[in-house]
């Protein structure tokens, strides 16, 4: 039988997010001064290895198979970033390519500059944190409930207090990683976090992770709901988790941890038809060692 190869990604995006607007002046400050800008016409390619922050515009990464019509990939908004990888084979993922859908401006960072930045800015984060407008915004519905409720002794600074805060994952787990990656290391994260969300099952070689939702999951990884979903099920069919509802059952922390470590390598995809199991896929799904490490 002939075994899957994992071919190297080249393009990576975190969505869900407004860089100009997300970041503080400060850090705003930083980064302009590794930033170039250049502004490009509608159908222009963007291949250069770099990181690329989108501030007017919209990009397209799309897939062009052998046969029929091109698939988008993802579609990114001023304000979302990508990059581009560059490796020594580089027609290793000729068919898929990022051009700009309108005029666009786009700013260009060395790759090394970027890991720099994110390595002395350990606080950012995806989701963003939440604006001042949004806070107002959650106060005030805080306040139209106890005013239909009318609730006693209510007091919203502290009913706020009280509230756990939001989970984030840093934005330097996240760039320069495929989505199949970051999905990973978060779980793989999440699952060796303290016990509060999570249950262990067995004798420690599998756990189940609650409370998260595909949305959150979307929002933590910087992707959209829809490829997270597809992730999920790609994972279940390796019978790597299994998912339902809200609550994620770990089935192989092993292979999990792979997956996490390929950075930039795609997830093999398994048919159905042929039956395969994710021991069959090299070599992102090795045979475990005999330690079990």
């Amino acid at each position: 039988m002939v075994r899957q190869q994992n071919i190297p990604e080249r393009f990576w995006s975190v969505k869900q997010i407004d860089i100009f607007r997300d970041l503080a002046e400060t850090d705003a400050n930083a980064l302009a001064q590794l930033t170039t800008f250049k502004r490009l016409e509608n159908g222009e390619p963007l291949c250069a290895e770099g990181v690329y922050l989108l501030k007017e515009g919209r990009v397209k990464i799309y897939e062009t198979p052998p046969e029929g019509e091109p698939v988008t990939l993802e579609l990114l908004e001023p304000g979302e970033i990508f990059g581009a990888v560059q490796w020594e084979d580089d027609n290793a993922h000729p068919n898929v390519t990022a051009e700009t859908l309108t005029e666009v401006v786009v700013g260009i960072v060395n790759v090394k500059n970027f890991q720099f930045f994110l390595k002395r800015k350990p606080h950012l984060a995806m989701p963003p944190p939440k604006t001042l407008g949004r806070l107002l915004k959650r106060y005030l519905h805080a306040w139209i409930s106890w005013m239909f409720t009318k609730r006693k002794n209510f007091n919203p600074a502290l009913s706020r207090s009280k509230s756990r805060p939001e989970p984030t994952n840093l934005l330097l787990n996240i760039v320069f990683r495929s989505s199949a990656s970051r999905l990973a290391l978060l779980l793989q994260n999440y699952a060796d976090a303290p016990k509060q969300n999570q249950t262990l099952a067995g004798h420690g070689s599998q756990c189940t992770l609650r409370k998260l939702s595909t949305k959150k999951l979307a929002q933590l990884i910087g992707s959209s709901i829809e490829k997270t979903e597809t992730l999920l099920n790609q994972f279940k069919q390796h019978k790597v988790l299994e998912k339902r509802f809200r609550r994620i059952q770990v089935l192989d922390p092993w292979q999990l941890k792979k997956i996490a470590k390929a950075r930039m390598e795609t997830l093999p995809q398994i048919q159905e038809e042929k039956n395969e199991t994710y021991e069959q896929n090299e070599p992102l799904f090795a045979d475990r060692p005999a330690d079990g490490r």
